[in-house]
């Protein structure tokens, strides 16, 4: 199987905000390039009734300067200069509108992302061998594209001209007014489907880019799984984590076992450490316990700190079973506990300053 078919599952976040960083986006220059055709005829269509006027006088100034004045670099520097220069202004503006609304739909296509690993030289994009391989995918792109945008375009032309074409075939004996009347009116519906034409276009190879962005972006299970341990944590981690605790719970435990006030035993399979004061609020608390090895070192504890060691193998595995180290035992074992307790406080009562051991 190859690798493409093992990614089956969907890119996760992590996943997408680090193509994000390395510069990749789902982006599509055909989108940009609809936006902006749609910027420029809007433009040109809301400015066109205060251009053309100027355009018409510039020309009739041009053409009698031209006709009345010595042609030399000084004159023409000077006449360019004086009337072409103040109409270029306008159309400086408008490109610059069509490159801000350009500019404004590629950032909105990558979510205002902006990658500095771009920015970084790299040679890997002048090598002319891997342009020379992507070459022949490019070119069957456009040659796609195009044979399926140039019919749409000769649609929307025929829309256009078909229903004038009597209109249009009178030009050549109607005025310069009126001609010039005709022709923008076409041209500017021809304008207008073709603008609607290449956005729609745009917004759908947006979409097919989009999908195969997330497509590119899918993992394998493998990993997924990978990417988890970094986010939550590698097990071994978490194993050698759990043992250091239970180390230290044991430790926290085997320190308390001297100040407990008897130890229940199984004899050997378990351990439980009960301390219990009479001057004291509360149920007898559980402040240590422990099952095979552990109860053993419980018991030589309790031993060598002479603390009474007492052996009742119902109450010792329920005492272990149902407690948890620093609580208090449930009502379920008062009785059985209190028993133990009161045979306690009267053994060491009686056999006070003598050695500890184990009593049956």
């Amino acid at each position: 199987m190859s690798e493409k078919q093992q990614r089956t599952e969907k890119a996760s976040p992590q996943r997408v905000r680090k193509a994000r960083e390395e510069g990749r986006f789902a982006v599509s220059r055909e989108f940009v390039a609809g936006v902006q055709f749609l910027a420029f005829v809007t433009i040109a269509a809301g400015a066109v009734r205060h251009w053309w006027p100027a355009v018409r006088e510039t020309m009739q100034t041009l053409l009698i300067e031209a006709c009345r004045m010595e042609v030399t670099l000084a004159s023409t520097a000077s006449l360019l200069q004086n009337y072409l220069a103040p109409k270029a202004l306008g159309l400086v503006a408008a490109g610059g509108g069509v490159f801000a609304v350009g500019l404004l739909a590629q950032v909105s296509m990558t979510g205002f992302g902006l990658a500095g690993a771009k920015l970084k030289p790299d040679l890997k994009r002048l090598n002319p061998l891997q342009k020379l391989k992507d070459l022949p995918k490019q070119n069957l792109r456009s040659t796609m594209q195009a044979a399926v945008l140039l019919p749409l375009l000769l649609g929307a032309l025929y829309l256009v001209v078909a229903p004038s074409l009597e209109e249009l075939t009178a030009l050549p004996f109607a005025g310069l007014e009126q001609g010039v009347g005709v022709v923008g009116g076409k041209l500017s519906g021809l304008l207008w489907r073709a603008a609607a034409l290449l956005l729609v276009w745009g917004a759908i190879d947006l979409m097919r880019q989009r999908r195969r962005y997330m497509n590119e972006l899918k993992m394998t299970k493998q990993e997924v799984r990978e990417e988890w341990k970094q986010a939550e944590g590698s097990p071994e981690i978490k194993m050698k984590i759990r043992q250091l605790r239970r180390d230290l719970l044991r430790r926290r435990m085997m320190s308390e076992v001297p100040t407990a006030t008897a130890v229940i035993v199984n004899p050997t399979h378990y351990a439980v450490a009960l301390r219990y004061g009479i001057q004291e609020a509360g149920a007898p608390k559980v402040i240590a316990k422990g099952k095979n090895y552990l109860a053993l070192r419980i018991k030589q504890r309790a031993i060598e700190h002479r603390i009474p060691v007492i052996e009742n193998k119902p109450l010792a595995q329920a005492l272990y079973k149902q407690c948890q180290v620093g609580h208090e035992i449930p009502p379920a074992l008062y009785r059985a506990v209190a028993e133990i307790l009161a045979y306690v406080f009267r053994l060491t009562g009686r056999l006070h300053g003598d050695a500890g051991g184990t009593q049956r």
